[in-house]
C-alpha cells in the first residue's frame, strides 16, 4: 500500500481570513505539492476583542444583544450549524447576566465561540472555492488541555490518539479539516482557551501530533523582525530562527508568536514558517540551530515596575532567594526577571502585581530585616540570538548608563533601564548590534 504524505498544517490568523480566496489559493499550492492540508483558523479580526469587551460588561443585556447581531453581520451566509452557535452565545451570555461572580470556565466557552463561529463560516466560503473543506471543533475532536482556564497547556499524550484518528480519518476521504484554533477540552470536560495568540500553539501542536512536514503560520500583514519597526523604523525581516531563539523571542515580548509554539514543533522536529499573506517572499522558518548563522533580534516589555530587596549579610544567608521566588509564587505573582548580587535582589514584575509582591516580602523584611526600594518605573529590553554573549563588548556606553539590572544567557541579553529611556536603549542596541553589524 503507497504510504501517504505527511500532511502540512497551515494556520490563518484573523486578519488573513478577511480573503478566503487568497486562503484558498494558499491552500491548492500545498495542495499541488501533493501533501495533505490541515487549516486551523483563529476567530475572525477583532471578534475575540467583541468577546472580551461582552464578559467586561456582565449585567449589559443591551450590550450582549448588539455583540450577537455585530458577530451574525461579520459571518454572513453561516450554514445551520453556525447559526445553532449564535444561538447558544446568546444563551451563554444570559448565564453570565445571571451569574453572581465570573466564571472563568463559562467565560472560556464564550471566548470558544470566535473561533467556532470562524470554521464554520471559513468551511462554506471555500467550498464555494471548491475546496472540500468541513468544519472541525478541537473540543470535539478531542484536544485535551489541562484546568487551567484561560490559558491552558495541550496534553499530548491525551490528546494523541483521538486527534490523530479523527482527522487521518477525514484526510484519507479527500476532505480538507478546518479546525479551530485557541481552546480544546479540560480534563473536567469542559472548554478551555490557549491564552491569546493560542491559535499558533493549537497549530503547532495539532502538527505535531500528526507528524506534519511542516507548520505554517499565515498572517496578513506581519513578519519576524529584528525589532518592532514602530519603535525602530530600520528594523528587517528575519529569515531563519533556530528554536530557541524563537522561543527566547516570544518570551521576551514578540507578539507574532505564542511563547507556548515553539516547543511541541521542537520536540517533533517539525518546521515552523511564519509568513505573509499579503507579501509570500516574507518568511521566517524556524528549525534546529544551523552553524555558521547570526541572528540579532530587539525586544522591549513595558510598562514594568523594579523592587530592590537589601538584604543584611547577603550570601550569608542561604536560601534567601528561594524564599523570595517561593513566596511570590504562592502569592500567584509572575516573575518577569530575577536580579541579584551579594547583598540585593532586584525583582521586576507587571505593574499591577507590585501591591501583591509587596505584601508577601512583608515576612522577608520583617525576618530578615530586609529593606525594600521601590517600586521603580522600567522597561526591559533584549537582545536575542545564537551566540549573543559574544557581542558583550558591542553595547554602547549610552545603552548601560543607568541600567537598573542586567543578565545574560547563551541567547539573551536582558537590561532593564528607566521607563523613559526604554525606546533610546532599544534603538542604540539595534543600531550596534544589527545595523552596523551587517554594514
Amino acid at each position: 500500500m503507497k504510504r501517504r504524505r505527511a500532511p502540512v498544517v497551515l494556520k490563518f490568523g484573523g486578519a488573513s481570513l478577511e480573503n478566503p480566496a487568497r486562503v484558498a489559493r494558499d491552500v491548492r499550492a500545498v495542495l499541488a505539492e501533493g501533501a495533505p492540508v490541515v487549516l486551523v483558523a483563529s476567530a475572525r479580526e477583532g471578534v475575540t476583542d467583541l468577546l472580551m469587551k461582552a464578559l467586561a460588561r456582565p449585567r449589559d443585556r443591551g450590550a450582549h444583544r448588539e455583540l450577537v447581531d455585530a458577530l451574525r453581520r461579520r459571518h454572513p451566509g453561516l450554514p445551520p450549524a453556525g447559526r445553532r452557535h449564535l444561538a447558544r452565545l446568546r444563551r451563554l451570555l444570559t448565564q453570565v447576566e445571571r451569574s453572581p461572580r465570573r466564571d472563568a470556565a463559562l467565560a472560556d466557552r464564550i471566548l470558544s465561540q470566535g473561533e467556532r463561529l470562524a470554521v464554520h463560516w471559513l468551511a462554506r466560503r471555500l467550498a464555494e472555492e471548491g475546496l472540500p473543506a468541513v468544519p472541525v471543533e478541537a473540543d470535539h475532536l478531542g484536544l485535551i488541555t489541562d484546568n487551567t482556564y484561560g490559558a491552558s497547556l495541550i496534553l499530548f499524550d491525551r490528546s494523541g490518539p483521538a486527534v490523530r484518528r479523527g482527522l487521518e480519518r477525514r484526510l484519507a476521504h479527500g476532505e480538507l479539516p478546518v479546525v479551530t484554533g485557541y481552546f480544546g477540552r479540560s480534563l473536567e470536560g469542559r472548554v478551555a482557551t490557549l491564552g491569546r495568540g493560542g491559535s499558533d500553539y493549537a497549530a503547532a501542536g495539532i502538527g505535531a501530533l500528526l507528524s506534519a512536514s511542516r507548520v505554517e503560520l499565515v498572517k496578513r500583514h506581519v513578519a519576524v523582525l529584528s525589532a518592532d519597526p514602530r519603535e525602530v523604523p530600520e528594523a528587517r525581516p528575519i529569515p531563519e530562527l533556530s528554536y530557541e531563539e524563537a522561543e527566547e523571542l516570544a518570551q521576551f515580548g514578540a507578539r507574532v508568536l505564542h511563547p507556548l509554539t515553539i516547543e511541541p514543533a521542537r520536540a517533533s522536529g517539525i518546521t515552523l514558517r511564519v509568513r505573509s499573506l499579503e507579501d509570500p517572499s516574507v518568511v521566517t522558518t524556524i528549525a534546529p540551530p544551523r552553524p555558521g548563522r547570526r541572528n540579532r533580534a530587539l525586544t522591549i516589555l513595558r510598562p514594568l515596575r523594579l523592587l530592590r530587596l537589601r538584604v543584611p549579610g547577603g550570601r550569608q544567608r542561604p536560601g534567601i532567594v528561594a524564599e523570595v521566588s517561593q513566596r511570590l509564587s504562592a502569592a500567584g505573582v509572575n516573575l518577569v526577571q530575577l536580579y541579584t548580587s551579594s547583598a540585593l535582589l532586584c525583582i521586576v514584575l507587571a505593574p499591577h502585581e507590585i501591591v501583591t509582591a509587596i505584601r508577601a516580602l512583608a515576612p522577608v523584611t520583617r525576618e530578615a530585616a530586609a529593606m525594600l526600594e521601590g517600586p521603580f518605573r522600567v522597561a526591559l529590553v533584549t537582545a536575542i540570538g545564537d551566540g549573543v554573549l559574544d557581542d558583550l563588548d558591542r553595547l554602547p556606553a549610552d545603552a548601560l548608563r543607568g541600567v537598573e539590572g542586567f543578565s545574560a544567557t547563551p541567547r539573551a541579553l536582558s537590561l532593564a533601564v528607566p521607563l523613559a529611556r526604554g525606546s533610546r536603549v532599544l534603538r542604540g542596541l539595534h543600531r550596534a548590534l544589527v545595523t552596523e553589524a551587517r554594514a
